[in-house]
């Protein structure tokens, strides 16, 4: 495996190449639909890239107004790459983005210890109102359905 990673701000991958990342990582998104994952970018304000060569490894998405609230969409780092620091790469990499910025994220249940072993606190008071429309279902459903997508990554 080569491990000669490049970090990029803003560099925003092609659609296909996002969705079998997420289909690998895996991260329960609509990778069904290749224009809502694309408009899932395009209204993104914080987007970095992790590459080995032309090989999509890691992807941070997110918002901030850069000066004091950010919010982290998705973290999708693929398994080869998982303990290799991809993760809190992009992280450090959104954190440098603004001094002041406090970042927010809704963990998934497969990662919820990763973030505290970051030194990320556990938010007790958040809310949230559920998405309507498209739900993912069960993980291992979710998986066997994109099984092909996931092995392009």
């Amino acid at each position: 495996m080569n491990m000669d990673l490049s970090f990029h701000l803003d560099r925003r991958p092609d659609v296909e190449a996002i969705r079998a990342l997420y289909a690998a990582s895996p991260l329960r998104r609509p990778i069904h639909d290749p224009e809502r994952i694309r408009r899932m970018f395009e209204g993104s304000n914080v987007v970095i890239s992790a590459y080995t060569g032309n090989r999509l490894v890691g992807l941070l998405r997110g918002w901030t107004d850069f000066v004091y609230d950010g919010y982290v969409c998705d973290l999708a780092i693929h398994p080869e790459f998982q303990k290799a620091s991809v993760g809190r790469r992009l992280l450090d990499l959104a954190q440098g983005l603004g001094e002041g910025i406090q970042w927010v994220l809704l963990a998934s249940p497969l990662a919820r210890d990763y973030y505290a072993h970051l030194g990320w606190e556990r938010v007790e008071a958040g809310w949230k109102l559920p998405r309507k429309g498209w739900n993912p279902g069960p993980m291992e459903a979710f998986q066997a359905e994109h099984a092909d997508l996931a092995a392009k990554a």
